[in-house]
């Protein structure tokens, strides 16, 4: 049985077992505070629980739809949780906000969506102009790897396989490679979700997704032209230092005149 669904409930249950990222965001948040600006905040996988921490959190997110899905997954939340959390539609490289951020955060390689620069340039921008005296601008991409992108085109590799506690939903994933352009380093890929238990247990769906994948030399040119720094780039969330063999790229960034 097949479909296609792209609600924004299932693209809450789809990614509700990615939590490899929460500790590093909990961790973040602690250490900067509030108020914490979350770009590309979806449905509010962190959102929500970084308000359950006692933050102050902005939602940004271009998808009424997946606002609309925050805001119903809010009102399962105590009052106190639901008044800390302020959905907000934006663009991440067209957003003014009448507020400075101790954090700016982008997770989950949402930056990857931009695939003009001249949107890549725009969304740093607006992140700096954001940013408190003493805030840091916070993100995480994927580590491309040229040759192992081009030596897997076509293969599919399973993925992980997670339950949805809100949902019951078992679901399991699997992804391949469909192109590859060396020159923009655009990279189309194909997700599929197969759902092993719950109301649609059979159900497959396909995800096919574009991104643009940052090389390091990019990122420095990014945050240069921004007024930003990095003070801190890593391999992993847990610090670990940043080789060509890491899978992704944690970076935390403060103005260019700001004391690390």
């Amino acid at each position: 049985k097949r479909q296609v669904d792209d609600a924004p409930r299932r693209f809450a249950v789809e990614h509700a077992g990615y939590t490899e990222d929460l500790a590093f965001w909990r961790e973040t948040a602690g250490r900067l505070g509030s108020p914490i600006l979350d770009l590309g905040a979806a449905s509010g996988r962190l959102s929500i629980p970084l308000a359950r921490d006692g933050h102050e959190v902005w939602a940004l997110d271009a998808s009424s739809a997946m606002l609309a899905e925050l805001e119903d997954r809010l009102a399962a939340e105590p009052p106190d949780v639901r008044g800390r959390v302020r959905a907000v539609r934006g663009r991440l490289d067209d957003f003014v906000l009448d507020r400075s951020f101790a954090l700016v955060m982008v997770a989950m390689n949402t930056l990857q969506v931009l695939l003009d620069p001249v949107e890549r340039d725009e969304c740093f921008r607006r992140m700096a102009e954001h940013l408190a005296p003493r805030g840091e601008v916070v993100f995480d991409v994927a580590l491309p790897d040229r040759g192992e992108i081009l030596a897997s085109l076509g293969v599919e590799r399973d993925g992980m396989t997670h339950e949805d506690p809100s949902s019951g939903v078992l679901i399991a994933q699997s992804a391949w490679y469909e192109s590859y352009d060396d020159e923009t380093r655009t990279l189309s890929f194909v997700t599929r979700v197969r759902d092993l238990a719950g109301p649609e247990a059979g159900a497959e769906r396909l995800r096919r997704h574009t991104v643009h994948l940052f090389s390091r030399g990019e990122i420095a040119d990014l945050l240069s032209r921004a007024g930003l720094r990095a003070v801190g780039v890593f391999g992993d969330f847990r610090g670990g230092p940043l080789t060509a063999r890491s899978e992704r790229q944690v970076y935390r960034c403060v103005a260019a005149g700001a004391a690390a």
